[in-house]
């Protein structure tokens, strides 16, 4: 995982505690320590970050929103393109990234996209709708379940496809897609996050994504009544 992506974690922690020398005492750390870890200096050891992530997920509904307003109990959107606005948001910030999209499943089994950072139109009109396994997003739709690919070069959903040139060109080079369920597992739509360089997120930072897919499922059937 990358160092900026611990760094962020660290940032949040500190905002949720109320302040450095607070999370200091919590962590048992000493200041130039958490200083490495907040100028991304050196990555921060996996006992730590998990104590972090925990942090930030048990977080009482007022300090939820040290993570991302998204995610507190008391957040009401008004429309559906206002959930897949701010359900993006929520991903990107969890995972550092600047591109990322979420697309909504229409009535013939198309994703389309409903809410986008960072791409532009090359990218756009050729993901404008996707339906199969010719991309991260058709194979987690596919699954029913959360798909990563780690590096579009080499991966063979990518690899030598146009597709995967589209991505390439789009600058990027790793992706994961965590499928927008209702209540009653059926796929509404999905959030994709995409990063610059290869690799795989924590496996917490994964399952924050697919908390955040949850709960856009959640409150995508709440905008729809």
């Amino acid at each position: 995982m990358p160092r900026t992506e611990h760094s962020l974690l660290v940032h949040k922690a500190i905002a949720l505690v109320g302040g450095e020398e607070r999370l200091q005492a919590l962590l048992g750390v000493s200041w130039p320590q958490l200083q490495t870890w907040l100028d991304a200096r050196s990555a921060v050891p996996t006992a730590v970050f998990l104590r972090l992530v925990d942090l930030l997920e048990h977080a009482p509904p007022p300090s939820a929103q040290a993570l991302h307003p998204f995610l507190a109990p008391d957040y009401t959107p008004a429309r559906r393109e206002e959930v897949c606005e701010a359900a993006l948001d929520a991903a990107l910030c969890v995972t550092g990234s600047d591109l990322g999209n979420v697309q909504l499943l229409d009535a013939t089994g198309v994703l389309r996209i409903s809410a986008q950072r960072g791409f532009e139109r090359p990218f756009l009109e050729f993901f404008a709708e996707v339906k199969g396994a010719e991309s991260a997003c058709g194979v987690a739709l596919i699954l029913g379940r959360q798909y990563s690919v780690s590096d579009v070069e080499t991966h063979p959903v990518f690899r030598g496809t146009v597709a995967g040139d589209i991505m390439l060109d789009a600058g990027v080079r790793a992706v994961e897609s965590s499928p927008i369920m209702s209540s009653a597992g059926v796929p509404l739509g999905m959030l994709s996050v995409h990063h610059r360089q290869p690799g795989t997120p924590h496996d917490v930072v994964l399952a924050l994504l697919a908390r955040i897919a949850r709960r856009a499922g959640a409150l995508l059937e709440v905008s729809a009544t």
